[in-house]
């Protein structure tokens, strides 16, 4: 008969799913050159915090073209009460239309359409 002392999982490691839908808030947004800047606040303080942007839909074909975007956030599970507010840059390129130089950008958060102007 053989016995083990010790947890009932030891050494098994818990996996984390990553999930995009931890809250935070964007207080401002503008952009600059090809980057949409966003300055956001988000409860935390013990694990990295991550950002990425993505379309909402296809922009639309009325003409100056207009594009939603949404902004994720990855907080790994952090439960900390610290927080944080950070600036964020986004590469706004892949967004461009050829057909024209300029395009209306709108953060979800955000209440204002930004002007986004690029060469032709």
């Amino acid at each position: 008969m053989t016995s083990c002392s010790g947890p009932k999982n030891a050494g098994m490691e818990t996996l984390y799913t990553p999930s995009w839908d931890a809250p935070f808030t964007v207080l401002d947004a503008h952009i600059e050159g090809d980057s949409l800047r966003a300055t956001v606040q988000y409860g935390g303080g013990f694990r990295e915090h991550l950002f990425r942007l993505e379309s909402k839909g296809t922009a639309t074909k009325s003409l100056p073209r207009k594009q939603e975007l949404l902004l994720l956030h990855e907080g790994h599970g952090d439960m900390g009460r610290a927080l944080i507010q950070s600036e964020h840059a986004f590469d706004l390129a892949p967004f461009r239309d050829r057909s024209q130089s300029l395009i209306k950008i709108r953060l979800d958060g955000w209440p204002e359409w930004m002007d986004y102007t690029y060469p032709h």
